[in-house]
């Protein structure tokens, strides 16, 4: 198939033109180097100059006036304009010359040669725009074991008063030694009877402690702030735990899972707007990937735990499939952000230099030296970089 049968309508800047020919050059930049009295050089290559393309076209007819004033209008705006290629299509590019020949015995009719140099005038973006998987809310995971506990708290002060009591003062004695430790002040007295109320409650607090703004990497507060949820993992595991509905249990599991899940919550939606403003994103692909394992490691576990309930006490079947939607949907969220960026490589130092220098080598652009910083972190001294040594870096 060739070029005839895929041609595009000639334009610029939306003013469509008929050509008759078009010439495209491109040239390098090159510097020779040659001992005297020598025949050999050394030619180094120095990059590609911008391409040229030469029109050659025409316009014809009674109105043919009227679409060369307004090509002219467009070809005399200061700038590069969108140029229709009729052989590539779309690109940018800056008018050179231009030049109109009129001819006696073609009176109703002109022709015209530009020449232009193709450019870019929209920067390219880094990251490729997905879109991701909505937030996951935590009272998602705590509404169906909330739900039995609170039946059975109900059922519980109707058989047996004290067992009641004894209850309710370890839910509440254990939220407050959670709150304690984790450093959360809270005013308000919990709603014990409402067992939705609370374990949504603390999670929304827990999910608070999570701040992204500060001089410490969002990696090591997230990891700071799993390790504290983890502690509480035996909080309710006492010699009297025989004693204590099988749903409270249950809902202690989901209400840390939850809080699991709501501190990853943060780190998307942190992404979605640093992504969403072209800022320098909080976490690379790597610290995504180590994310999403800890939220797949978690999840497995409580499944576990969950299958060995005994399914005459507990709807686990129900509670089981939420925690299987969640990893999936978990799983999406950071496997799309991982995606948004361009794959993860290694770049050997050939010469020594700088971060900076490696940089423009690299992609043009030498304020990304930070984003190579951070994804070396284990890198001693920035300001020199030797030869040999691996750098993980971004594809281009």
């Amino acid at each position: 198939m060739g070029w005839a049968t895929e041609l595009h309508d000639a334009s610029f800047r939306g003013v469509q033109f008929e050509c008759t020919t078009i010439s495209d050059s491109m040239s390098k930049t090159v510097s020779i180097q040659q001992a005297p009295y020598s025949n050999d050089a050394s030619v180094e290559d120095m990059g590609n100059e911008p391409r040229r393309v030469s029109i050659q076209a025409v316009y014809a007819g009674d109105d043919y006036l009227t679409w060369l004033n307004a090509l002219l209008a467009a070809l005399e705006e200061k700038g590069p304009g969108e140029l229709v290629h009729p052989i590539f299509g779309i690109c940018y590019a800056q008018v050179a010359n231009h030049s109109v020949n009129h001819d006696v015995d073609n009176y109703d009719a002109c022709t015209f040669s530009i020449e232009f140099v193709i450019t870019q005038n929209q920067k390219k973006k880094r990251f490729i725009p997905v879109k991701t998987q909505n937030l996951i809310q935590p009272i998602y995971l705590v509404s169906n074991p909330a739900s039995a506990l609170k039946q059975a708290l109900e059922k519980l002060k109707l058989t047996d008063n004290n067992a009641f009591f004894n209850v309710i003062n370890k839910i509440r004695t254990g939220i407050q030694t959670v709150r304690n430790v984790m450093g959360i002040a809270k005013n308000a007295i919990e709603n014990i009877l409402s067992p939705e109320t609370w374990a949504t409650s603390l999670i929304d607090d827990i999910t608070k402690l999570v701040t992204f703004d500060t001089s410490i990497s969002a990696i090591s507060k997230w990891r700071d702030v799993i390790k504290r949820i983890q502690r509480f993992d035996k909080l309710f595991d006492t010699d009297d735990a025989q004693h204590e509905p099988e749903e409270f249990k249950q809902l202690w599991r989901a209400t840390q899972v939850a809080s699991v899940i709501s501190i990853t919550q943060s780190v998307v939606a942190t992404m979605r707007n640093e992504m969403a403003q072209n800022q320098e994103t909080s976490f690379t692909p790597v610290e995504l990937a180590v994310i999403r394992q800890q939220n797949r490691q978690t999840l497995q576990q409580i499944i576990q735990i969950e299958r060995q309930q005994p399914l005459e006490e507990l709807d686990t079947v129900v509670q089981i499939q939420v925690y299987k939607d969640v990893a999936d949907q978990v799983h999406l969220q950071i496997q799309e952000l991982i995606e948004i960026h361009p794959p993860i490589t290694t770049a050997k130092i050939e010469v020594p230099c700088t971060l900076h220098w490696l940089a423009h080598y690299l992609y043009e652009d030498m304020n990304r030296a930070s984003e190579i910083r951070r994804l070396n972190p284990d890198l001693v001294n920035p300001a020199v970089l030797q030869t040999g040594m691996e750098i993980t870096v971004y594809a281009r």
